[in-house]
């Protein structure tokens, strides 16, 4: 299956919740076909309660089972390899699935994204009272539910019941 497969195939199925395309660093663990133990550090190309896109060097295969650790979520869970792309030498993007009694959540991580749900994208993130934009580059500081402007100090976002704002009122995404 293509990769624009694959994506059309994603849209056409009823989610359980919402999919982001954020990055997650994540620690994966399994045993391979041929009985060869492995661990590998990787990140997501997107994340979702019910499952997540990884990155992997290793080639798995359609019903593999892994262990996967998100340490900023703390967040550990069994999963089913679903789906394998090949992306390059050397690198597969896996989808997996979480049991249903399992479910991933933002909720305890330091590092809380500003997501534009419309535009399926992240605009930028907070951690330790510092907004970074999507360069990762340091760009505002957050005081008072503001983030002000690091150059200026002027306001650049208001944070408000888990969105943020622009200085017109327009939300410009949520807090996950």
């Amino acid at each position: 299956m293509s990769f624009e497969e694959e994506e059309e195939d994603r849209k056409s199925h009823d989610r359980q919740g919402l999919r982001w395309n954020i990055p997650v660093p994540v620690y994966v663990k399994g045993v391979l076909r041929d009985g060869t133990e492995f661990s590998e550090e990787t990140i997501t190309s997107d994340a979702s309660p019910s499952g997540m896109c990884i990155l992997l060097s290793l080639v798995l295969h359609e019903g593999d089972q892994v262990t996967v650790k998100a340490l900023e979520e703390r967040f550990e869970s069994s999963a089913t390899v679903r789906h394998v792309s090949p992306l390059g030498t050397g690198m597969n993007r896996i989808r997996i699935t979480f049991p249903k009694s399992t479910r991933f959540t933002r909720d305890t991580a330091a590092k809380k994204y500003i997501y534009d749900y419309y535009r399926e994208d992240w605009v930028g993130y907070m951690l330790d009272n510092v907004y970074y934009n999507t360069k990762h580059e340091p760009f505002g500081k957050v005081e008072n539910n503001k983030i002000l402007s690091l150059a200026s100090g002027a306001v650049l976002f208001s944070l408000d019941a888990g969105r943020a704002y622009d200085t017109r009122g327009n939300c410009i995404g949520h807090i996950i």
